[in-house]
């Protein structure tokens, strides 16, 4: 396909009324899903999906973030902000929701794959710069409260330990959850189902459920 050709299309889809059907003929041209990552090579500009959701008005976009089909970002009327770094990436069905003053701070070049859930509500996310979140992981900075056996557990307050902190250059497997008031220090991985409810250092490697530091990084350095 003729680079031109995409510049051309790229350029047009900032303009009203044809803007939309030349930004849905050029991800039709280059191919499916990552494919689509070219777009920002060619164009310099962020990439938002048109099939993506999006109601925040505190909404922050670095240059060059990549924002696939069926990505969620919603904030209630009492939710705070989202910022997303450049050069970082939201993959499909991945859904970033804020509730009661919450907000979601993502470093740049940080890629979030398939199938993630944020809920900031009480406390915050905060991710670094160069993570790698793999598909269906979770972040919950909150708990539903559950004290009073009389009333049904969905409609009692909510409650968080604090914020969720998740360093620079730190690996998430397949299906991580992580609870409120953890931080995972820089350069930690965190194997794929662990629940994470206690912080881990940083450079550890930490595994299970609930998850627990099985190993340090330098153990396998030459």
């Amino acid at each position: 396909m003729s680079f031109r050709f995409l510049k051309l299309l790229l350029a047009l889809s900032v303009w009203p009324v044809i803007g939309d059907p030349a930004l849905r003929l050029a991800m039709r041209l280059v191919g499916p899903y990552k494919a689509r990552r070219r777009l920002i090579q060619i164009s310099g500009r962020s990439f938002i999906s048109p099939r993506a959701d999006i109601h925040c008005p505190g909404l922050e976009i670095g240059r060059r973030v990549f924002i696939d089909d069926y990505v969620t970002i919603y904030a209630h009327r009492d939710g705070g902000r989202v910022q997303i770094g450049a050069d970082s990436s939201l993959q499909r069905f991945t859904m970033l929701e804020l509730i009661r003053g919450g907000e979601i701070i993502i470093g740049e070049r940080t890629h979030i794959q398939a199938g993630c859930n944020l809920t900031a509500a009480l406390g915050n996310i905060h991710i670094g710069s160069d993570v790698q979140i793999a598909p269906r992981c979770a972040f919950y900075p909150y708990q539903h409260g559950f004290a009073d056996l009389e009333t049904p557990m969905a409609n009692q307050p909510i409650t968080s330990k604090g914020d969720i902190i998740i360093e620079d250059d730190v690996w998430l497997g397949v299906g991580v959850v992580v609870m409120d008031g953890v931080t995972i220090g820089r350069g930690a991985i965190v194997g794929a189902g662990a629940v994470v409810t206690q912080s881990i250092p940083a450079y550890a490697i930490a595994a299970g459920v609930p998850a627990k530091v099985m190993g340090w990084r330098n153990a396998f350095s030459a």
